[in-house]
């Protein structure tokens, strides 16, 4: 192949069922097949693969296969092997069990060109792995390892695209013979090295896939500390060489203290022989006495704090111990003031005398809430939730709900009331509004009133709206006639259309369904009977009028109604009454007064209704009487209007 642009390197080591997936992908790339160089290194697999290679590369002249007699213990002989035979212009590693999208290649060599970098930086997709999907917010045309935005650091894998000039001019290479992490020595050196790296973040370039056999190098637990940690000492060495002391090396070391040194005490270092557990320790601790300072550590966890100073101190066994703590249960948290600790094996004893800021969170705690259910009963809304601060005792947390005034300022506070915990541990909370008293011992005023969940943790504060879990979209209870401080005697719980959040609306409805069922209509003598039930918070008397209102000129003939009172609900009777007025239609409306609150709202419709002479069932639903009309069969609205 003449002047490829760019060489695609693949390690190959006993992946057989993921290679026709893997190459299918380079060789359905958009860039010209004339400009791709594949380059497959068979590292001395024995499942087939070398093989598998063969036949995916038959009749396609760019499709190189090179093999290694004997497995070399690590990719980076291979990609050395595969380095060695690349002519592109570009290099861009890509591993075994992975895969690229159809335009990744040509949208990388793009990027390059027209930047003039020499490393291009594609976006991650992980399957079956967690690829931080911050990390690389927006596409960057042009940074260097010294910006700080965007994170450079937060990807030193090789997975990437590179000038092929680049890497022959400054002999980078790979460490062979390494298990895992052969290739972080190799992008730092490429990043400080470039003139400039781009980042492409507007495209899912590269499917970045987790094996599901376990095999992995990183599953098994990654190379042995005698191999791995002089290649990160090699690191830490060279980004101490290159940088000046300061906040750009403090940087770029505390991200290989957190991510390729302390990271081997995660909840892997349960399962290492006692040996590996000792060449560990040893040799961590000599790294954090030479390359370690408190700027460094004090951007880090708790945990890695800790190992710090135990590592310093000489105190092994509390170590393995708050190892096997970070594994298998996290620690509780501890609040005492203005900060928080993570009570790790250690914490404030006084044998130790370890500095309590070792133990200190950085930033907020981190806490849950919403809601899952809400019902009416007794006359009070009854709100269903949760709202905590994980690992923090809960008898020094104390919660409520607050009501805050949408258009103003003002709120108020009820108490929750612990229950039993969910079938998942979550401790479960009910506030109880009572209509009657919420505002301070009054209704609340009209208007619209958000919902939040508030916990305190002496004196730390942590509030959120209160958005519907599991379902609670499902099982809102519809309005109440209820106390209002003025206006429409109604309250409407609802969920805000975005968010799902609790909110209540006093004084209307919102456009949501009224507490009115749909009013049945039937002959009754020369009139019409109608009969209806109105959903009620409380024992409070309530007194319904039945208006009838004019369309035309707003005439309005008001009739009096007969209550019956129902459990949680008080059932509406009226015969409307022989009236004068003119032909047309009249809407049909109940006016309801209580606690000297009063206000109208229309009555809906029962579909039945819409079959009876004279009645009229609006598109919205609502009940409408139509007088003088071709509906008003039998004379019947006639007599009825005429009368008087």
């Amino acid at each position: 192949m003449a002047n490829p642009k760019v060489s695609v390197i693949v390690p190959v080591y006993n992946c057989r069922a993921s290679l026709e997936r893997t190459f299918r992908s380079v060789l359905d790339q958009t860039l010209p097949a004339g400009q791709v160089e594949i380059i497959a290194v068979d590292d001395g697999s024995t499942d087939g693969s070398g093989e598998e290679l063969e036949r995916l590369a038959a009749g396609h002249p760019g499709f190189t296969v090179l093999h290694h007699e004997t497995g070399s213990g690590g990719p980076g002989k291979p990609r050395n092997t595969g380095l060695a035979a690349a002519t592109g212009e570009y290099v861009f590693f890509l591993d075994a069990d992975d895969h690229l999208a159809p335009e990744a290649l040509a949208r990388c060599v793009a990027m390059a060109d027209e930047n003039g970098t020499d490393v291009v930086v594609p976006k991650y997709v992980g399957i079956g792995r967690k690829v931080n999907p911050h990390l690389f917010r927006r596409t960057v045309p042009f940074t260097t390892i010294q910006d700080a935005v965007p994170n450079l650091y937060g990807s030193i894998t090789v997975l990437k695209l590179y000038r092929r000039s680049l890497l022959d001019h400054h002999g980078i290479r790979f460490p062979e013979n390494v298990l895992s992490g052969e290739d972080q020595i190799f992008a730092v050196r490429a990043y400080f090295e470039a003139k400039g790296v781009s980042v492409l973040a507007d495209y899912d370039c590269y499917y970045w896939v987790d094996r599901d056999d376990g095999t992995s190098a990183l599953q098994l637990g990654g190379a042995p500390a005698e191999h791995y940690f002089p290649e990160i000492e090699t690191l830490l060495a060279y980004v101490t060489g290159r940088t000046e002391p300061g906040a750009v090396r403090d940087r770029l070391l505390r991200r290989h203290f957190a991510i390729e040194i302390f990271s081997r005490f995660d909840p892997r270092y349960q399962h290492f022989t006692e040996a590996e557990r000792q060449a560990t320790k040893a040799a961590v601790r000599d790294l954090v006495r030479r390359y370690g300072n408190p700027t460094i550590m004090g951007g880090l966890s708790p945990y890695m704090r800790l190992l710090d100073h135990l590592l310093r101190h000489g105190h092994d066994a509390l170590i393995d111990q708050a190892a096997r703590v970070h594994a298998e249960d996290p620690p509780p948290i501890v609040v005492d003031g203005e900060h928080a600790y993570l009570a790790y094996p250690g914490f404030r004893d006084a044998a130790l005398s370890i500095p309590d800021e070792v133990f200190r969170l950085n930033g907020p705690l981190s806490w849950r809430h919403g809601l899952t259910g809400l019902e009416w009963r007794g006359g009070r809304l009854l709100v269903h939730g949760y709202a905590f601060v994980e690992r923090v005792d809960r008898a020094e947390q104390r919660e409520e709900l607050v009501l805050r005034e949408r258009e103003g300022e003002r709120e108020y506070r009820i108490p929750f009331v612990r229950a039993a915990a969910s079938a998942e541990g979550r401790p479960q909370l009910t506030a109880e509004i009572d209509p009657a008293t919420v505002a301070g011992g009054a209704p609340l005023p009209p208007g619209r009133w958000d919902a939040f969940a508030v916990v305190q943790v002496q004196g730390r504060t942590h509030e959120g709206r209160i958005v519907a879990r599991e379902g609670a979209q499902d099982v809102l209870p519809g309005a109440r006639v209820a106390p209002v401080a003025s206006g429409l005697p109604v309250l409407t719980p609802y969920l805000t259309k975005n968010a799902g959040a609790l909110a209540l609306h006093a004084g209307g409805t919102g456009g949501l369904a009224g507490p009115a069922a749909p009013a049945r209509i039937e002959a009754s003598g020369d009139g019409l009977r109608l009969t209806a039930e109105l959903a009620t918070a409380g024992d409070a008397p309530v007194t319904v009028a039945v208006l009838l209102r004019h369309r035309g000129d707003d005439t309005v003939h008001t009739v009096p109604a007969a209550l019956q009172p129902l459990d949680g609900a008080v059932r509406v009777t009226a015969d409307l009454p022989p009236i004068s007025g003119r032909k047309g239609v009249w809407d049909v409306s109940y006016e309801i007064t209580l606690a000297g609150a009063h206000g109208r709202l229309r009555a809906p419709a029962a579909e039945s209704a819409a079959g009876v002479p004279g009645v009229l069932r609006t598109v919205k639903g609502n009940l409408s009487l139509e007088h003088g009309g071709a509906k008003s069969a039998g004379g019947r609205l006639r007599r009825l209007f005429r009368r008087g």
